[in-house]
Parts: structure tokens; sequence; C-alpha cells
């Protein structure tokens, strides 16, 4: 048979290391199939990263949001829920407050894990007692409705000014302020039926004031009961 000649040899199509790099192209990517196939992958949070991307990338339709969207976690419509059921009892609260003239004395502020209501001493009891007010009764109902909702645990928290009390009673403002927890977490225990393994009852004298008690104001501001709470 008669040799080809130089020129008949056809050239290759592509440089000698474009073959190498493709095999090893294909060989990684096979790799990373294999080892996506051997994962887990989260749904939910997947489905919420494409829709992230989605709505960056303008798919999105306009004034789309992401609550409207079925794939979003249920815990972001658990929080919608508790936000809910928060703010109708603590407009409540405000309104019974407005009536007893103690408005400025309750306040609520959101935290990381749930929430902090503070309140002012004289709603719920009498200067150096820890026997609940009968018209405090109305506003710790509210409070007890709240707790009902999907929480992990409440610390009632006394705390009072630094003023010695005069009281046979209370040897120090340490027996009152944890006389006035106990209080109150009995009642919603017994009244309200919020259940007992999820509150704690704490007292702190006057060991953390808001302000300095400097002025009779402020000591009525360091006066005061605290629930600390924290969804489950």
């Amino acid at each position: 048979m008669a040799r080809k000649r130089k020129e008949d040899i056809e050239k290759p199509s592509s440089p000698h290391w474009m073959t190498t790099y493709s095999d090893m192209v294909t060989l990684l990517l096979t790799f990373f199939v294999l080892l996506i196939s051997f994962s887990t992958i989260d749904k939910v949070l997947f489905d919420k990263a494409m829709f992230s991307i989605r709505g960056a990338l303008g798919v999105l339709k306009r004034n789309v949001s992401m609550l409207s969207n079925p794939t979003v976690p249920k815990e972001s419509m658990l929080d919608q829920r508790r936000r809910a059921a928060l703010y109708r009892n603590i407009n409540a609260m405000k309104e019974l407050a407005r009536a007893m003239g103690y408005e400025k004395d309750i306040s609520v502020e959101m935290t990381t894990t749930g929430f902090l209501i503070r309140m002012g001493s004289r709603v719920l009891f009498d200067l150096g007692s820890a026997d609940l007010k009968p018209e405090a009764y109305p506003i710790l109902q509210l409070v007890g409705e709240v707790l009902k909702e999907d929480v992990a645990e409440v610390v009632v928290c006394g705390h009072t000014d630094n003023l010695p009390i005069r009281s046979g009673k209370y040897p120090s403002n340490w027996e009152l302020s944890t006389a006035r927890a106990v209080s109150v977490v009995k009642y919603l225990i017994n009244k309200v039926g919020v259940p007992p393994e999820i509150l704690v009852a704490a007292g702190y004298s006057e060991y953390r004031p808001l302000v300095p008690n400097t002025s009779e104001e402020n000591r009525q501001k360091n006066r005061r009961v605290e629930f600390l709470v924290t969804w489950r």
C-alpha cells in the first residue's frame, strides 16, 4: 500500500491541549454531579434562595411580596400570627391603662428572642404591698392571653427603688420584689390559665434600676414588674 503523503494527513481541528482540558472538565463535572446526588438539599431554603434570585433578576411581577409566596417558611407566618396577637393585646392594654391613668406605666419592647413587657408597679400594687389590686386583673388577663401563644418561657421580674422598706411582713426590698413576682405568677396560673411550667418568678430588689434613684419620679420608674418572654 502506498504511503500517504505528508500533505494528505488531516490536521487536528483543535490544539492537543484542548482535548486533555476537555476530558478534565468533564471528569470534574461528573464528580460534582455525584457529590450533589449524595447530598440533601433543604427545599425550604433552596426555594427561598431561588425566589430571591428571581426577584433580583426582575422575573417577579411588581408589588409581589415574598410573604405571599407559598414557599415562605412556616416560621415567618407563625411570627406574623404572634405579632398580630401581641399588637392586639398591647393596644387593649394601652386603652385600659389610659382609662386607669397609667398610660405611661406600660411599655412593650421586641427582643431578638421574644419581647419584654414593662409595667409600673403602681398599676398592680399599692406602695409597699405585694397584693394585686383588683383593677389590675383585666390587664393581667390580656398579658396572660399573649403568654399562651407558643411561648417557651416567661420570667416575671419584680423590681423596687432603693428606699428601705418599713414593713414587718417584708424585711427588705428583696422579699418585696420577689413576693410581687410570685403574686403575678400565681394569678397568671390560677386565674388566666397560663401553663405553670413556662413561668419563672424572680426578685431583683433595687439593684437593676432603669434610672438613678435621685427623685420620686425616677424611683417610681424603677418600681416595676417586667415580663421577659421567649418564643418557643
